[in-house]
């Protein structure tokens, strides 16, 4: 059973966009194409003579046109900037091409032209806009990159690589192609960037597991690109296993492969969430969450990971007011996060709900969620909550406190060492400080935790954990922290905890702090010593001697002025005001002091009418007489 829920939280951690993308379902005389390069949606009637309606979560790049029928399509995509719309058709006894029209403001031009692949008895698999005025036809006997003229209606090869192959897989986000040779036993990769065609390190496949179009994705994640491989079951038995998922890099990921592991069997898709990568299950209906950037069990150059959290399901959507079915055998993912249903006729993104993370927890998974969440843009709000139950509830959940603290210091800590290189003449930064999505400092802590717990019960407890956190990752503890700490601990009577953390040295030992410490010495009169220690330490001699003076101890004042060397400077009033007040004796002994002084520096021993000592000089004479 749990034993934590963020309060008020949304029990699903992914749902689809609230209104979906409309377009025409798919039906005998209504064919649903998808361009993952735009994230558009192509409903094509009646093979285009009846229409052709172009729709996209950008409305502005919407559209709709008529066009001839030439035979049924396999694929239609516009350029990037949808001046260029290209038809792959699949017409037999053809030679292998690509047909295009020309597009101005969304409206067609009717200038049509055809162009053929280069290898005459090829079969074209696809073809991708790697960006404007380029085309790539990936055919089974390789690749041709094409730069297209649209005002000569011509095309022209920039580069050309042979490679036969299968089938492939392509990522618009980095513009990677992935073609399958060997009937799925080698997954070769491909860059289609700067105009030319990159052969890339091919990917190391056991031969007697070859992989098959459904099962392999091609992703951009983390900042790197990844071939995702679903491998389903044992190879050594014929009893069906959990499938894996194998992150096998293709450019960035530090040469790292990832494992992830699912524990079910099935039909399964993939999208990419805000650097997460998530693992939709059919038959289960629900969906995985794998942070990859997460601390995980390393194997040589393989990690190992689990679901952040267990599988649910993602949150019901509605359409016309109605649930619709969830996890339809007529979705269908494309990358990054759309899904689409052609029977419904909706297209959807996939997002997080961050709160939905921390619903049901066991307490150990706490930190790992809140690292998590410090990962991914718009995570604060969600870990300001977890952090305010917690320090509510810091007896039953202390530990995992301070775990999260950790992971909270430990992102802070980096980021501030990466500003500090940044800033420091001669170092080369590699990571950018702007892949910390969220930064909480101690400020922060204190606006938006510390300071709404400050009747709490187990705030001790809570402040301890923090400063302990903050001493472990050698991180100075700043004003706002040291105030609220210092005060918690001195008025709740934490005193030796408050002179451990000293010794530690977790809060420093700062002008200020020592300031603070003696104003709440009438609280604890341990801490107002604390404090004189502290100013001992620091060499702040001149403050130890008004300190001492305003708790009216006059000779230990003149002891510490004269040790330090300001008792030539030390105002005669001040010194005999506090003497009045702690008995006849000492204001004695420090008159005669005083008048000792000012003959050594002035020759005379008597007080300047400046310096306002009358109504002591006459007390002076008062007790002489008395005694």
């Amino acid at each position: 059973m749990a034993e934590f829920c963020l309060h008020d939280s949304d029990q699903y951690y992914l749902s689809l966009s609230e209104q979906p993308k409309r377009f025409d379902p798919n039906s005998p005389v209504t064919n649903v194409f998808f361009d993952d390069t735009n994230g558009q949606v192509f409903t094509v009637r009646s093979g285009g003579v009846t229409g052709v309606t172009v729709n996209g979560l950008d409305d502005s790049k919407s559209t709709s046109f008529r066009m001839e029928d030439k035979g049924p399509i396999i694929s239609i995509k516009f350029s990037p900037d949808h001046k260029v719309l290209a038809i792959q058709r699949n017409v037999d006894a053809q030679t292998p091409s690509v047909e295009f029209a020309n597009f101005k403001d969304l409206v067609p031009t009717n200038v049509e032209y055809s162009h053929t692949c280069k290898w005459k008895n090829a079969k074209i698999l696809g073809f991708v806009w790697p960006k404007v005025n380029e085309i790539a036809f990936i055919t089974d006997h390789g690749i041709e990159l094409l730069q297209v003229f649209p005002e000569k209606k011509q095309l022209k090869t920039l580069k050309s690589t042979s490679f036969s192959g299968a089938w492939f897989s392509w990522c618009a986000q980095s513009n990677i192609v992935v073609l399958a040779g060997n009937n799925g036993a080698l997954l070769q990769p491909f860059s289609l960037s700067s105009s030319n065609i990159t052969k890339l390190q091919k990917l190391e496949l056991d031969t007697t597991r070859p992989v098959v179009e459904r099962d392999v994705f091609v992703l951009r994640l983390c900042e790197a690109t990844w071939c995702a491989i679903f491998r389903h079951g044992s190879p050594c038995t014929s009893v069906p296993g959990p499938t894996e998922v194998c992150l096998m890099p293709i450019t960035g990921g530090n040469g790292i492969q990832h494992i992830l592991k699912t524990g079910l069997v099935g039909r399964f898709a993939v999208s990419v969430i805000d650097n997460l990568l998530v693992i939709h299950h059919q038959s289960s209906q629900t969906s995985q969450i794998f942070d990859i950037m997460e601390e995980s069990k390393r194997d040589n150059n393989t990690a190992i990971h689990l679901p952040i959290v267990s599988g649910v399901s993602m949150k019901p959507a509605l359409v016309d007011g109605q649930e619709c079915p969830m996890y339809s055998g007529n979705w269908v993912v494309f990358q990054p996060d759309y899904i689409i249903d052609a029977r419904l006729g909706c297209m959807w993104n996939v997002s997080l709900i961050h709160s939905g993370l921390a619903h049901s927890l066991s307490k150990d998974e706490i930190p790992k969620v809140v690292g998590t969440l410090l990962r991914r843009q718009g995570g604060k709000d969600t870990i300001y909550r977890i952090l305010n139950q917690l320090v509510t509830n810091a007896d039953t959940h202390l530990v995992e406190l301070s775990g999260v603290f950790d992971e909270i210091n430990s992102v802070y800590r980096k980021w501030a060492d990466i500003e500090v290189a940044r800033n420091t003449a001669g170092q080369v930064v590699e990571k950018g400080s702007d892949t910390f999505p969220v930064l909480i400092s101690q400020t922060d802590m204190c606006s938006h935790v510390l300071q709404a717990h400050a009747d709490d019960k187990y705030l001790v407890q809570v402040v301890t954990a923090y400063l302990s956190s903050l001493s472990l990752h050698n991180m100075t503890v700043q004003q706002p922290v040291a105030e609220i700490s210092v005060r918690t601990l001195v008025t709740r009577g934490a005193s030796g905890r408050l002179r451990s953390l000293v010794r530690r040295g977790c809060l420093g030992e700062e002008q200020l702090l020592a300031c603070q410490l003696l104003s709440l010495g009438h609280f604890d009169p341990a801490a107002a010593q604390l404090a004189l220690d502290m100013m001992c330490r620091l060499k702040a001699h001149e403050e130890i001697v008004e300190v001492l003076l305003s708790w009216n101890e006059p000779v230990s004042a003149a002891g510490a002025a004269r040790q330090c060397g300001v008792w030539g400077a030390l105002p005669a009033r001040k010194v005999l005001s506090a003497a009045k007040v702690h008995g006849p004796a000492a204001f004695r002994a420090l008159y005669h002091a005083l008048l000792a002084r000012n003959e050594r520096e002035r020759g005379s021993p008597h007080f300047l009418k400046g310096e306002q000592c009358e109504i002591y000089i006459e007390y002076y004479k008062q007790l002489m007489e008395d005694s």
